[in-house]
């Protein structure tokens, strides 16, 4: 699969594009991962687990019956 994106915005000199490319995998699991850094993206990723930050701020699950993150790693937060 090839996915081509054009982005026209006048605080850019120019058109931007971008071409992705896609290929099948041999694996029978498909995996569709991409990896972008975006601004307020809410999507936090510890040891290839899936975490989201709620709308107060706070570390939770990503998927229904996914364990909490492992908080032993973290400094706490002095009281």
């Amino acid at each position: 699969m090839i996915i081509e994106i054009t982005t026209i915005d006048n605080a850019l000199t120019q058109p931007w594009s971008a071409t992705k490319k896609y290929r099948r995998s041999q694996n029978p699991q498909p995996s569709w991962s991409e990896s972008v850094c975006a601004e307020s993206n809410a999507h936090v990723e510890i040891q290839g687990k899936g975490f989201m930050l709620s709308a107060d701020g706070y570390l939770m699950p990503a998927r229904k019956d996914q364990e909490p993150p492992d908080f032993r790693y973290f400094d706490q937060a002095k009281k």
